[in-house]
């Protein structure tokens, strides 16, 4: 995509970024914040484009002939490094970003502008990313630093300190997909004194949803595979391609993974906001209430909306840390539908 793209979405920030090119004031570093990682690397591959270009056009837009801009075009921008995470923990190591820097150091052509971007740099470990603060605080001479990130929160605050903030966040989530998941009707099944026969169908019928999205995410890795490596016979080129293809996998399932625990979350938010009596016509995601109409015919005080919405912070958090999957599900789902003495089994009656 080119910066054109983004022009009618986010004018304000594109004349910005424009004017600073034009103006020769463009950024050392920049922190990307948006809510899909896809969105946030278009953007910042484009704006790349429109830094590195040497066509000199007025308005600081990227001409689009010059050697850079093609070269952007083509995807072989040999100043362009890219850094993501590369292992099934999903974290960037402190090995990783040194080999990062040291790329950002090398010298470049004549003129051409070095971009170093990160890919979900919220996967930077403390470690890596205190060793990138030197570089942060003073990059190589003509390097643009992008920092890209769905979660800007797990960078420390001197990281953030350091870029200017570039904003590509959306006014509204779309749940469009959750609700062809079928997602919203196991979550109202979830309420207190429910039981655990409840919980077991709620998890496991959760839990195959996401083996769904797993299979989605191991179909779209292996589009991206190579078939120039296909018959290699080296067992080390061959362990490598396994390692790289399985860390592919499980990135492609923790994407579309946290999108359904948005989802999860943003249900139960809105049900806190039902249960503390607000006016269904003003709720932010009408599509939750036709693909549930058990969220307004099932009322919960408000107490106990806000203790299933901490239960289900609580379980993101523990699949985040890595906590087996099934586990997790099944605790959280038996949590919400504990018996309680003394609290009745019948619905609130609707207000």
């Amino acid at each position: 995509m080119s910066f054109a793209d983004f022009v009618e979405r986010y004018p304000r920030l594109c004349h910005y970024l424009q004017q600073a090119k034009a103006n020769d004031r463009r950024g050392q570093a920049y922190l990307l914040v948006g809510d899909t990682p896809e969105l946030l690397e278009d953007f910042a591959m484009a704006w790349a484009q429109t830094a590195a270009c040497t066509g000199g056009r007025s308005d600081g837009a990227a001409c689009g002939s010059c050697q850079p801009c093609r070269l952007f075009q083509m995807k072989a921008y040999p100043e362009c490094f890219v850094l993501r995470p590369q292992s099934k923990s999903r974290t960037i190591t402190v090995d990783s970003m040194r080999q990062f820097d040291h790329d950002l150091v090398l010298a470049a052509a004549p003129g051409r502008l070095k971009v170093g971007i990160i890919v979900e740099a919220e996967c930077l470990g403390t470690e890596a990313q205190n060793a990138f603060l030197k570089t942060l605080e003073e990059p190589p001479r003509q390097t643009m630093l992008l920092l890209l990130t769905v979660n800007s929160r797990q960078l420390l605050p001197t990281i953030r300190s350091r870029c200017q903030l570039l904003s590509l966040l959306c006014n509204r989530q779309d749940y469009g997909f959750a609700v062809e998941q079928g997602l919203f009707p196991i979550l109202a099944a979830l309420r207190r004194n429910a039981g655990a026969s409840v919980a077991v169908r709620a998890a496991g019928k959760i839990s195959a949803i996401l083996a769904g999205l797993r299979a989605a995410a191991e179909a779209a890795a292996k589009t991206d595979d190579d078939p120039r490596w296909k018959n290699a016979d080296d067992p080390k080129i061959k362990k490598q391609l396994e390692e790289e293809q399985a860390a592919k996998v499980e990135a492609e399932y923790i994407r579309y993974r946290e999108n359904l625990l948005d989802a999860m979350q943003a249900w139960f938010l809105q049900r806190l906001l039902i249960a503390n009596g607000a006016d269904e016509q003003l709720l932010p995601h009408p599509e939750m209430l036709s693909a549930s109409t058990e969220l307004l015919q099932q009322r919960p005080d408000p107490w106990e909306a806000e203790q299933d919405v901490r239960t289900v912070e609580e379980f993101v958090r523990a699949l985040r840390s890595n906590v087996e999957e099934r586990l997790a599900l099944d605790a959280m789902c038996l949590s919400i539908t504990e018996k309680i003495a003394g609290r009745s089994a019948q619905p609130a009656k609707r207000r």
